[in-house]
Order: C-alpha cells, then structure tokens, then sequence
C-alpha cells in the first residue's frame, strides 16, 4: 500500500519543484545569502505542496469524469479502484497543512510577505482541478507559469535573502515557460479525451493547429529569454549553459510536428519530454549560477 501511494504522489514529477527553489536559492547564494537550514526546508516545503497538489489534481480530475480507464490517466488509482478518492483527498489536504507548519515557521523568520505567496500556492495548488478548478478554464498553463516560475524562484530567493528583488523573477522565466511546456503537452495530448468530459483547457481552445504552434513556442521561449537576460547583464555569461541543450530543443520541435501530424507515439510522448527538458535546463542553469560563484 505504501509503494501504492508513493506512485500516486507522482514522485518523478517533483523535479518541477525542486528546480525553481534551487535556482532561487542559488540566486541568493550569488549576492551573498545562502541559509542551509532555510534552504532544505523550502525545498520540503516545496515539495510537500507539489505533492499535495498532485493527489487533489488526481481527485479532481476523477471527480470531474475527466479521467477515466480509456483516457488512461497519468494516475489510475482511483479509476481502477486502487485507493478511495475520500482519502486521496484528505492526505492532499495533509501536505497542505504540512507545507503551511513550515511556512509558518519560514514567515517568522522572514516576514509576512511569505503569507501572501504561500496562501496563492495553497490556493493555486487546490483550485487547479476542484474549488475554481482554472484548469477546466482554459486557464491552467498561464497559472501554473506564475505559480512554478516567478512565485517559486522568487519565494525561495526571499527565504535566503529576507529581500525582494526583480532578479529572480527575470530568471524565473525560462522555467516558467518550460513548466507550462509540461502542462500544455499534456492537454495537448489530451484534448479529445477533455472534450468528452466537456472540460476546457487551453489545448482545445486553440484547436491542434494553433495548440502544436503555441508548444513550439514554449520551447523555444527559454532559450530567447535567457539570451536577453544575458544580453541585458541580468544574468552573467555562464547563464547561456543550458544552451547546450539546443540539439534537443529542436528534437522537441520536429516531435511536436509529427504529433500536430497524426503520429500518435510523438503525441503521447510530449509531456515527458517536457519533462526531461525542463530538468536538464533548469538543471544546468542551476550548475551555471553555481559555476559563476566560483568565478
């Protein structure tokens, strides 16, 4: 049961987390700040929240007719009868309580600024398949851009620094538009699927046509916007290293080509290389902003 849980948490998926603190921190390690102890809890914190959202997106979208055993969801536990959804729910609720103890403590030591970006992630985390349930709107890529990119690398740059600053957010924009990469090849992948459950993501409002270009150019965003970042020395030169990663980009681009085709292998296989995508990037920046330290 316990191994059964652990996969519903969508552990793999975590990285989508752990990157946007990382940066953060690393940002601050930059100018100066760097608090181990706050660090390894904004990654749980981080974490614990990601987690959370993901069991209440699962119940959600179980709840909402939106994942069935012929839509073969990313999670079956609840269409295929493995856990009840009753509980699936609480223990998301119970990351959410646990990620707010450590907010708690992160807002006592700096401030109550953290109040208002951890009550928006709670918000956000929950509202994404139940309560406003912006997901179903059309409105989940923009969100999840905010919520994963600017809000998390500058949360955990605050945490650091007790400081606000436009830095991380500048920085936070290659990840936000790789996070929502992830989100939109999932809808993408899935719209007829959503269309049957009459839900609206931003997928079908834009049709396949359209839904293929924007995927492009959520891909090809990162590498612009940190080439204008260096180029405004907002970022140093080591930034461009996730540059390297350009032959795979392209890879990504041909993939969505086909799957906009009809190859429906390329199709199935966008959200995981989002995935992959957006580790490696982010990871690299995260080495290149640790390199520039030393420089």
């Amino acid at each position: 049961m316990l191994k059964t849980w652990f996969v519903a948490l969508r552990p793999w998926s975590f990285t989508a987390s752990l990157i946007p603190v990382s940066l953060g921190a690393i940002l601050a390690w930059n100018e100066g700040y760097f608090h181990p102890l706050l660090f390894v809890l904004s990654l749980i914190g981080g974490v614990a929240m990601h987690a959370g959202t993901n069991l209440i997106n699962t119940y959600g979208d179980y709840l909402s007719g939106v994942d069935t055993e012929e839509s073969a969801p990313t999670c079956p536990q609840l269409v295929k009868n493995i856990l009840k959804p009753e509980d699936m729910r609480l223990v998301g609720i119970g990351f959410f309580i646990f990620t707010i103890a450590i907010g708690l403590y992160l807002i006592k030591v700096r401030g109550m600024l953290l109040l208002l970006i951890g009550f928006l992630g709670i918000i956000g985390g929950y509202g994404y398949t139940l309560g406003i349930a912006y997901k179903y709107k059309g409105l989940g890529v923009f969100l999840v851009f905010i919520l994963m990119g600017p809000m998390m690398v500058w949360g955990a740059y605050f945490v650091q620094t007790g400081v606000s600053s436009w830095l991380p957010v500048w920085a936070s924009l290659p990840i936000g538009f790789l996070v929502s990469a992830i989100m939109h090849g999932n809808d993408f992948r899935d719209i007829d699927y959503d269309r049957q459950a009459g839900i609206k993501t931003l997928a079908i409002f834009l049709d396949k046509e359209n839904s293929a270009k924007f995927y492009c150019f959520l891909n090809l965003a990162p590498v612009v916007s940190i080439v204008v970042l260096v180029g405004l020395r907002i970022l140093p030169f080591i930034a461009l290293l996730p540059l390297l990663l350009l032959p795979q980009i392209r890879q990504i681009i041909m993939d969505i080509k086909a799957a906009g085709q009809g190859d429906r292998k390329k199709l199935g296989a966008l959200e995981q290389a989002s995935a992959q995508l957006h580790f490696t990037f982010g990871s690299l920046f995260v080495v290149a902003m640790l390199i520039n330290l030393a420089l």
